[in-house]
Formats: structure tokens, C-alpha cells, sequence
């Protein structure tokens, strides 16, 4: 038996695998690297689509041996296969409403829908033209500017809402008051990104579904370990069987992790498997 066989690890990309500026801490890599040589199992849990790994993982496809968590948990991508594995589609009638009121109440926020054809925005606050400038710059970002109309005959996997900390909170709050807690997921990814999603529907959701089919498949049970920074992986260490931080943590994640480790710009993952 292999060292780490029955241990899979499913972590977080920003501000978690990734350093503060957004890069590859090689010692992650090469511990990865040495974890899965040794059976062990590793996956991303990321807000991101799964076209946007390659440019921010180069090598990626080898760095995984389990299919990656992407959109939030909205959906399940295998790179082995090239194939989406399992999906999560929010109302698009029962969400419109949602756009409205922000639309309305909220007009320096900028919003954008995520479908699996890249993200629609319609283009008209700073942040959103910015965006479209950084997705010029990042081809795997792939954006069209639509009239919202125009949005509803698309499907979607989020919806998320781009701003100043202070004025995204009071969104978060009104949205909450207005919709209702049970309406939708609703999560901050960072200190100027909100999102919601389809109600249950999670990193948290999508990682229990994978170690489910995982299992199944070859009988044996495995022990996940959870790791992440924000708020939006809250649901992903709750359904792991370990939950891990780094130092850098916010302090709602810092609260619910068994593991408190060393920051992102060290190598968090590193850190961890040396541990176990």
C-alpha cells in the first residue's frame, strides 16, 4: 500500500494553491507531485471555470489526478476525459428579478453571468469594462456583451456582482432581505466579488457528490482534506472530513478549520502534506 492511498486533498486556487500575487508556489507543485507518486488524490475547488486553469496552473491536466470543482461548484470537469462530469443550472426566470433590483438600487456595482460559453455581461459600470479589458488580455476569459434581454435565453451557473467592499456587503444584505435566505447560495469570493448560485449548490455539494461517486466506484472509502481562504469555501471545508486554512485566512474560515497552516505565499499545500 502507497503512502497517502485513500487521502484526497481538495483546495482552493486564489489566495489558497495561488500566492498573493497569483502565482504557482513551486513547492506546492513538487508536493503534489510527490503526494499523488505516493496514491494519494488531488483536485481544485475553485470559483473559476475550468478553461481558466490551464493559464493560471500551466501543467494542470498533470498536476490533478481527480476531477476539479469549477464555477463554484456549479459544475464537475475531468481533464483526463475533456468532458463536464455533473451540472447546476440556476432559474433564469426566478433570477432575472434579482439583476433588476441591483440594476436599480445598486448602479456603480457591475454584474456578469457565468454559462458554459464563457460570461455575458452587458458592459455598463467601470468594473465591467475593465473586465472586458482583462478578458482581451486573457483569452481563456471568454466574454460577450449582451443586452440583459437577451441573457435569458442562455443558461446559467452564477451570477457575479463586482464592486467596492462596503456597497457589496449592503447588496448582500438587501438581496438577503429582498429574495430571501432560502432563494439562492449566496457567497462572498473576496473583499469586491458576490456571488449567488442555484440554492444548494456549492463547492460543499459538489465535493460530497464527488467522494460519493469516488467511493462507489472502487469500494474503498477515502479521507478528504478541505482547504481554503474566503468565504465561498466555507461550504467546501464543512463537507470535507479535515478542514484547512492558511494563515492568511478570513477569520469565518480561520473559525471552522481544524488546521491553521503556514500563508498561501508559502505553500499552504505543501505545508499540509508534509503533515500527514
Amino acid at each position: 500500500m502507497k503512502r497517502y492511498e485513500g487521502i484526497m486533498i481538495a483546495s482552493d486556487l486564489d489566495g489558497t494553491f495561488l500566492d498573493a500575487k497569483g502565482r504557482v508556489v513551486q513547492r506546492n507543485v513538487d508536493a503534489i507531485r510527490a503526494f499523488c507518486a505516493e496514491g494519494g488524490l488531488f483536485t481544485f475547488a475553485t470559483g473559476r471555470h475550468h478553461d481558466h486553469l490551464p493559464e493560471a496552473v500551466p501543467g494542470v491536466r498533470e498536476l490533478v489526478n481527480m476531477p476539479v470543482i469549477v464555477a463554484n461548484g456549479s459544475y464537475l470537469y475531468d481533464f483526463g476525459e475533456e468532458r463536464v462530469l455533473a451540472e447546476v443550472f440556476m432559474d433564469v426566470d426566478a433570477s432575472r428579478p434579482v439583476l433588476q433590483f441591483a440594476r436599480a438600487n445598486y448602479p456603480r456595482v457591475g454584474f456578469r453571468v457565468s454559462t458554459p460559453q464563457g460570461y455575458l455581461t452587458d458592459g455598463r459600470t467601470d468594473y465591467m469594462r475593465k473586465f472586458i479589458d482583462y478578458s482581451k488580455k486573457h483569452r481563456s476569459y471568454l466574454v460577450e456583451v449582451a443586452p440583459i434581454e437577451q441573457w435569458m435565453q442562455r443558461l446559467w451557473h452564477k451570477i457575479v456582482f463586482q464592486g467596492e467592499c462596503e456597497e457589496l456587503n449592503a447588496l448582500y444584505a438587501d438581496l438577503v432581505a429582498e429574495f430571501g435566505e432560502d432563494a439562492f447560495e449566496y457567497n462572498k469570493s473576496s473583499a469586491t466579488l458576490f456571488e449567488i448560485q442555484k440554492k444548494g449548490c456549492s463547492k460543499g455539494s459538489m465535493l460530497k457528490a464527488l467522494k460519493q461517486s469516488y467511493e462507489i466506484l472502487t469500494g474503498r472509502p477515502i479521507k478528504v482534506f478541505g482547504v481554503g481562504d474566503y468565504e465561498n469555501d466555507l461550504a467546501l471545508l464543512g463537507a470535507a472530513d479535515i478542514a484547512v486554512c492558511p494563515a492568511n485566512a478570513h477569520a469565518a474560515v480561520k473559525k471552522i478549520s481544524n488546521m491553521v497552516l503556514c500563508s498561501n505565499d508559502e505553500g499552504v499545500i505543501a505545508d499540509l502534506i508534509e503533515r500527514l
